[in-house]
């Protein structure tokens, strides 16, 4: 009788054993699967956050910059697909973004529409709590350009004589070193960008992209109303320079407004 309940008191502590084994196993495949979707709400929460921010960005007359409270780092990445925005997993971002690598705690973002002289896409710089040290061989543009930035994003940027941002050129045109390469910019927005941003020179093919996107559709447009007595022969030429985008120059850009006015004035359809 007794060595019978030695085997059955065996047989309970292994039953014990076995069944606590099996609930722990359990109660933590939950509790990684409840992080896990934890992570992921969060991450939907901060790229919806962003989403949204950026649209009611593009679509507002007045404001121009917001900013977002960051749960969490987040590294921003530029490849030759574009941008994705790494939190716990990459996530393609289908806008332009000027930053540096890796962001936290507060987040302001500021939007630019570009446009030579017609819209190409929407820029959106961002920054977060930390200062921007910019060591540069031209602090008098650099200052100049950080006047007209909004007060937040101002105030976060301190500028010194340096060679860390070499630029060559003023705020209309130029061309900035990264990496060892002169990388061009047109206009101040692209500067801006050249600034903020840790991957300029992605940055820039990826602008370079949509530009040619888009002179390709006012190309277009340029031969299908170049019939009458209107002739978009000659602001199609100067539309053909964008597309050499690394060489083009600023006056490409003034040359093609004011044809474009002169169009409208001769009573034919604006191009843009």
């Amino acid at each position: 009788m007794i060595k019978m309940k030695k085997v059955q008191l065996y047989f309970n502590c292994i039953f014990i054993v076995v069944v606590g084994d099996v609930f722990l196993v359990f109660f933590t495949g939950f509790a990684i699967k409840y992080k896990d979707l934890q992570e992921k709400k969060t991450e939907i929460i901060i790229l919806n956050n962003l989403d949204t921010a950026l649209t009611n960005l593009q679509g507002s007359s007045f404001t121009t910059s917001t900013n977002i409270e960051l749960p969490v780092n987040i590294n921003v990445n530029c490849d030759s697909n574009g941008y994705n925005i790494l939190i716990n997993e990459k996530n393609h971002i289908n806008h332009l973004l000027a930053s540096k690598n890796n962001l936290k705690k507060n987040l302001l973002v500021w939007y630019q529409p570009y446009e030579i002289p017609f819209k190409i896409t929407n820029f959106y710089y961002m920054v977060d709590d930390s200062n921007i040290n910019i060591a540069t061989n031209n602090a008098d543009l650099i200052n100049s350009i950080k006047e007209e930035m909004p007060e937040e994003f101002k105030l976060k940027i301190n500028v010194y004589p340096g060679n860390n941002l070499v630029v060559n050129g003023d705020k209309n045109m130029g061309t900035v070193l990264v990496e060892g390469k002169s990388i061009p910019y047109l206009k101040k927005e692209m500067l801006y960008a050249a600034v903020f941003s840790s991957n300029y020179s992605c940055f820039y093919d990826d602008t370079k992209k949509r530009i040619g996107d888009v002179v390709s559709i006012y190309e277009n447009k340029a031969r299908i109303l170049n019939r009458g007595g209107c002739n978009y022969n000659l602001i199609l030429s100067k539309l053909n320079l964008l597309r050499d985008f690394d060489h083009v120059n600023y006056q490409v850009i003034q040359d093609i407004e004011t044809l474009n006015r002169n169009l409208i004035s001769m009573n034919c359809p604006g191009l843009f």
